[in-house]
Protein backbone atom coordinates (compact mmCIF):
# COMPACT_ATOMS: atom_id res chain seq x y z
CA UNK A 1 0.00 0.00 0.00
CA UNK A 2 1.43 3.45 -0.92
CA UNK A 3 1.85 6.36 1.51
CA UNK A 4 -1.36 8.06 0.40
CA UNK A 5 -3.35 4.86 0.99
CA UNK A 6 -1.79 4.38 4.43
CA UNK A 7 -2.54 7.99 5.36
CA UNK A 8 -6.19 7.67 4.27
CA UNK A 9 -6.58 4.44 6.23
CA UNK A 10 -5.05 5.99 9.36
CA UNK A 11 -7.32 9.03 9.05
CA UNK A 12 -10.43 6.87 8.72
CA UNK A 13 -9.44 4.81 11.76
CA UNK A 14 -8.85 8.00 13.72
CA UNK A 15 -12.30 9.35 12.87
CA UNK A 16 -13.98 6.12 13.93
CA UNK A 17 -12.01 6.05 17.17
CA UNK A 18 -12.94 9.68 17.92
CA UNK A 19 -16.69 9.04 17.55
CA UNK A 20 -18.59 7.82 20.65
CA UNK A 21 -19.07 4.08 20.26
CA UNK A 22 -22.70 4.15 21.40
CA UNK A 23 -23.91 7.17 19.41
CA UNK A 24 -27.04 6.76 17.27
CA UNK A 25 -26.52 8.81 14.11
CA UNK A 26 -29.86 10.07 12.82
CA UNK A 27 -30.02 10.43 9.03
CA UNK A 28 -32.62 12.45 7.07
CA UNK A 29 -35.73 10.34 6.47
CA UNK A 30 -35.07 7.86 9.29
CA UNK A 31 -37.74 6.95 11.87
CA UNK A 32 -38.20 4.48 14.71
CA UNK A 33 -34.54 4.76 15.76
CA UNK A 34 -33.66 4.02 19.39
CA UNK A 35 -31.88 6.70 21.39
CA UNK A 36 -28.40 5.90 22.73
CA UNK A 37 -27.49 6.45 26.38
CA UNK A 38 -25.70 9.74 26.94
CA UNK A 39 -22.07 9.58 28.09
CA UNK A 40 -21.84 12.11 30.93
CA UNK A 41 -18.07 12.37 30.48
CA UNK A 42 -18.69 14.21 27.18
CA UNK A 43 -21.20 16.77 28.54
CA UNK A 44 -18.97 19.86 28.51
CA UNK A 45 -20.25 23.37 29.28
CA UNK A 46 -23.74 24.86 29.16
CA UNK A 47 -23.83 27.92 26.90
CA UNK A 48 -27.51 28.89 27.20
CA UNK A 49 -30.79 27.56 28.64
CA UNK A 50 -34.46 28.43 28.30
CA UNK A 51 -37.58 27.40 30.24
CA UNK A 52 -41.06 28.57 29.25
CA UNK A 53 -44.67 27.52 29.60
CA UNK A 54 -46.53 25.41 27.04
CA UNK A 55 -47.50 28.36 24.87
CA UNK A 56 -50.46 27.66 22.59
CA UNK A 57 -51.54 24.36 24.16
CA UNK A 58 -55.19 24.13 25.22
CA UNK A 59 -55.32 20.60 26.65
CA UNK A 60 -52.27 20.67 28.93
CA UNK A 61 -49.95 23.05 30.79
CA UNK A 62 -46.36 22.60 31.78
CA UNK A 63 -42.80 23.61 31.04
CA UNK A 64 -40.65 23.31 27.95
CA UNK A 65 -36.97 23.14 28.84
CA UNK A 66 -34.08 23.42 26.41
CA UNK A 67 -30.39 24.21 26.44
CA UNK A 68 -27.31 24.23 24.26
CA UNK A 69 -24.02 22.77 25.49
CA UNK A 70 -20.56 22.79 24.01
CA UNK A 71 -19.50 19.18 24.51
CA UNK A 72 -15.98 17.97 25.18
CA UNK A 73 -15.54 17.24 21.47
CA UNK A 74 -15.93 20.96 20.76
CA UNK A 75 -19.30 20.79 18.98
CA UNK A 76 -22.82 21.64 20.13
CA UNK A 77 -25.48 19.50 21.82
CA UNK A 78 -29.15 20.56 21.99
CA UNK A 79 -31.17 19.44 25.05
CA UNK A 80 -34.96 19.06 25.42
CA UNK A 81 -37.31 18.13 28.27
CA UNK A 82 -41.05 18.41 28.90
CA UNK A 83 -42.67 18.68 32.34
CA UNK A 84 -46.46 18.45 32.77
CA UNK A 85 -48.34 20.59 35.30
CA UNK A 86 -51.88 19.67 34.25
CA UNK A 87 -53.53 17.73 31.43
CA UNK A 88 -57.11 16.86 30.49
CA UNK A 89 -58.29 13.35 31.34
CA UNK A 90 -57.53 10.87 28.58
CA UNK A 91 -54.97 13.16 26.91
CA UNK A 92 -51.29 12.34 26.51
CA UNK A 93 -48.30 14.35 25.30
CA UNK A 94 -46.79 11.94 22.81
CA UNK A 95 -43.84 13.70 21.17
CA UNK A 96 -41.52 16.66 21.03
CA UNK A 97 -39.94 18.11 17.90
CA UNK A 98 -37.30 20.68 17.12
CA UNK A 99 -36.43 22.43 13.87
CA UNK A 100 -33.29 23.98 12.44
CA UNK A 101 -31.01 20.98 11.83
CA UNK A 102 -30.80 21.16 8.03
CA UNK A 103 -27.31 20.30 6.78
CA UNK A 104 -25.93 19.12 10.13
CA UNK A 105 -25.03 15.66 11.38
CA UNK A 106 -27.14 14.58 14.36
CA UNK A 107 -26.62 11.90 17.01
CA UNK A 108 -29.63 11.03 19.19
CA UNK A 109 -28.93 10.59 22.92
CA UNK A 110 -30.98 10.37 26.12
CA UNK A 111 -30.29 11.15 29.79
CA UNK A 112 -32.87 10.36 32.50
CA UNK A 113 -30.74 11.61 35.43
CA UNK A 114 -30.77 14.85 37.40
CA UNK A 115 -27.53 15.97 35.75
CA UNK A 116 -28.33 19.68 36.09
CA UNK A 117 -28.31 20.02 39.90
CA UNK A 118 -30.02 23.32 40.70
CA UNK A 119 -30.59 24.08 37.00
CA UNK A 120 -33.82 23.75 35.02
CA UNK A 121 -33.51 20.07 34.06
CA UNK A 122 -34.66 17.32 36.42
CA UNK A 123 -34.59 13.54 36.54
CA UNK A 124 -37.27 11.83 34.48
CA UNK A 125 -40.51 11.26 36.41
CA UNK A 126 -42.58 8.98 34.24
CA UNK A 127 -43.95 5.66 35.57
CA UNK A 128 -44.31 4.43 31.99
CA UNK A 129 -40.51 4.39 31.66
CA UNK A 130 -40.26 1.65 34.27
CA UNK A 131 -41.80 -0.96 32.01
CA UNK A 132 -42.44 -3.51 31.01
CA UNK A 133 -41.23 -3.08 28.30
CA UNK A 134 -39.24 -0.09 29.60
CA UNK A 135 -38.55 2.91 27.39
CA UNK A 136 -40.30 2.78 24.02
CA UNK A 137 -39.22 6.29 22.96
CA UNK A 138 -37.69 6.47 19.50
CA UNK A 139 -36.37 9.27 17.34
CA UNK A 140 -36.95 10.34 13.76
CA UNK A 141 -35.86 13.02 11.29
CA UNK A 142 -37.80 14.41 8.35
CA UNK A 143 -36.73 13.92 4.76
CA UNK A 144 -34.84 17.20 4.43
CA UNK A 145 -33.12 16.67 7.79
CA UNK A 146 -34.33 19.99 9.21
CA UNK A 147 -36.64 18.58 11.93
CA UNK A 148 -35.80 16.01 14.63
CA UNK A 149 -38.38 14.35 16.87
CA UNK A 150 -38.68 12.21 19.97
CA UNK A 151 -41.71 9.90 19.76
CA UNK A 152 -42.63 8.77 23.28
CA UNK A 153 -44.58 5.65 22.28
CA UNK A 154 -45.85 4.01 25.49
CA UNK A 155 -43.88 6.59 27.50
CA UNK A 156 -46.34 9.42 26.83
CA UNK A 157 -46.91 12.03 29.55
CA UNK A 158 -50.48 11.67 30.82
CA UNK A 159 -50.64 13.07 34.36
CA UNK A 160 -49.68 16.15 36.35
CA UNK A 161 -46.16 15.93 37.73
CA UNK A 162 -44.83 13.67 34.99
CA UNK A 163 -41.56 14.69 33.32
CA UNK A 164 -39.87 13.24 30.26
CA UNK A 165 -36.27 12.18 30.09
CA UNK A 166 -33.89 14.74 28.59
CA UNK A 167 -33.39 14.14 24.88
CA UNK A 168 -30.09 15.36 23.45
CA UNK A 169 -29.25 15.91 19.79
CA UNK A 170 -25.49 16.12 19.24
CA UNK A 171 -24.41 18.00 16.12
CA UNK A 172 -21.25 18.95 14.26
CA UNK A 173 -22.17 22.65 14.61
CA UNK A 174 -20.01 25.13 16.49
CA UNK A 175 -22.42 28.07 16.49
CA UNK A 176 -26.11 28.62 17.28
CA UNK A 177 -28.91 31.17 17.51
CA UNK A 178 -32.50 31.39 18.74
CA UNK A 179 -34.06 30.89 15.31
CA UNK A 180 -35.28 27.30 15.79
CA UNK A 181 -38.52 25.85 17.18
CA UNK A 182 -39.51 23.54 20.05
CA UNK A 183 -42.90 21.83 19.81
CA UNK A 184 -44.85 19.35 21.94
CA UNK A 185 -48.13 17.74 21.01
CA UNK A 186 -51.14 15.86 22.32
CA UNK A 187 -54.61 16.98 21.26
CA UNK A 188 -53.17 20.50 20.96
CA UNK A 189 -49.77 21.93 20.16
CA UNK A 190 -47.35 24.04 22.20
CA UNK A 191 -44.61 25.78 20.24
CA UNK A 192 -41.97 28.41 20.93
CA UNK A 193 -38.69 29.75 19.58
CA UNK A 194 -35.67 27.67 20.42
CA UNK A 195 -31.94 27.23 19.95
CA UNK A 196 -30.77 25.86 16.61
CA UNK A 197 -27.37 25.07 15.07
CA UNK A 198 -26.05 27.49 12.46
CA UNK A 199 -23.01 27.63 10.22
CA UNK A 200 -19.93 29.20 11.77
CA UNK A 201 -19.30 32.85 10.87
CA UNK A 202 -15.79 33.33 9.43
CA UNK A 203 -13.39 35.38 11.54
CA UNK A 204 -12.35 38.80 10.12
CA UNK A 205 -8.89 37.40 9.36
CA UNK A 206 -10.50 34.55 7.41
CA UNK A 207 -12.56 37.02 5.39
CA UNK A 208 -9.37 38.96 4.64
CA UNK A 209 -7.60 35.84 3.39
CA UNK A 210 -10.61 34.90 1.23
CA UNK A 211 -10.80 38.40 -0.30
CA UNK A 212 -7.06 38.40 -0.94
CA UNK A 213 -7.41 35.02 -2.64
CA UNK A 214 -10.24 36.23 -4.85
CA UNK A 215 -8.20 39.34 -5.76
CA UNK A 216 -5.26 37.15 -6.71
CA UNK A 217 -7.45 34.95 -8.89
CA UNK A 218 -8.89 38.04 -10.58
CA UNK A 219 -5.44 39.48 -11.25
CA UNK A 220 -4.30 36.18 -12.71
CA UNK A 221 -7.30 36.05 -15.03
CA UNK A 222 -6.67 39.63 -16.18
CA UNK A 223 -3.01 38.86 -16.96
CA UNK A 224 -4.03 35.78 -18.90
CA UNK A 225 -6.60 37.79 -20.89
CA UNK A 226 -3.93 40.41 -21.70
CA UNK A 227 -1.51 37.75 -22.98
CA UNK A 228 -4.23 36.17 -25.13
CA UNK A 229 -5.16 39.54 -26.66
CA UNK A 230 -1.49 40.25 -27.36
CA UNK A 231 -1.07 36.95 -29.18
CA UNK A 232 -4.19 37.56 -31.25
CA UNK A 233 -2.97 41.02 -32.22
CA UNK A 234 0.36 39.60 -33.47
CA UNK A 235 -1.36 36.79 -35.40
Amino acid sequence: MDRIGLFALASAVGLVAAAPASATTLLPGQSGVAFSAFDAATRGTQLAALETGTLGATTYTGLLRSAVYQNTLGTLDFYYQVAISSILPGDEVFNLTSGGFLGFTVDALVDATNFDGAGIFTAANNPNLQGPPGSTTTTSRNGSGSVVRADFGDNGLEAAGQTSATYIFRTNATNYNLGGTFTTQDGSVAQRANFQPIAAVPEPATWGMMLAGFAGIGAGLRRRATVVRGRLARA
